[in-house]
């Protein structure tokens, strides 16, 4: 078997006296789109944010690459992963300094300005480069986000609420570039969403939360399996 990415065991996160979280056991493997999906306050974005900015539980282990994720010095473990979040607040400066500066803080990335200029023509942006971060529209900045973080050619990308300020066109073209990073690039997708449909073409796992708790794992292809007593089966 090969060895996980991710891996997760009893994992209880809880806040005001509600649990948010309530995960036994979970892996999450290289080169694939892991999606959780469900209705608001289900867990979607507490389960991400645990990985992503390795926030500290009382009760839980949660190990990437075999290492706990918190014996990991902040830079080595940003250096992986690339994060796109719900709520981002755009700095001062104009969207090609935003890039090429974000975009060069990855030590794997030699020319920061080069990874910049093709990701926005890829993404067909180029005509708001000199525009300031402050000036976009929410459609604008999330697109700019979105754009850099895939252009970080990262280990690991995470989208919460994939779809958040896109509409159907926008959509198509980024699961199409997604696409390509995970299977030709072999980058490892976690995103969340509300509408999982719109991810059927690109996704590997598709996890549904209720709260807190997964209910069902599906596999690319495979009959929906209820996940029972919170623990997934092997893969």
């Amino acid at each position: 078997m090969p060895i996980p990415l991710y891996s997760i065991k009893g994992l209880f996160v809880s806040k005001g006296g509600e649990d948010k979280l309530a995960i036994k056991q979970f892996d999450i493997h290289r080169g694939a789109c892991y999606v959780f999906e469900g209705q608001m306050g289900s867990g979607k974005t507490t389960f991400l944010d645990i990985l992503y900015s390795r926030r500290k539980t009382p009760r839980g282990e949660v190990k990437f690459e075999e290492r706990d994720i918190h014996e990991y010095s902040n830079r080595e473990y940003q250096d992986q992963i690339a994060i796109v979040p719900q709520e981002f607040k755009p700095p001062w400066g104009t969207v090609r300094n935003y890039m090429t500066k974000t975009i060069g803080k990855f030590s794997h990335i030699r020319n920061s300005e080069k990874r910049m200029d093709e990701i926005s023509r890829k993404m067909n942006f180029t005509s708001i480069l000199n525009r300031k971060m402050k000036s976009l529209t929410p459609g604008e900045l999330r697109w700019v986000m979105l754009a850099t973080m895939i252009g970080a050619d990262s280990k690991v990308l995470f989208i919460d609420e994939i779809e958040q300020h896109l509409g159907k066109k926008d959509q198509k073209t980024l699961l199409s570039i997604l696409h390509r990073k995970i299977n030709y690039d072999g980058i490892t997708l976690i995103t969340s969403t509300q509408n999982k449909e719109i991810l059927s073409r690109i996704a590997s796992v598709t996890i549904t939360l209720e709260s807190g708790r997964i209910t069902s794992v599906r596999s690319s292809g495979k009959k929906n399996e209820r996940y029972r007593n919170n623990k997934s089966k092997k893969r």
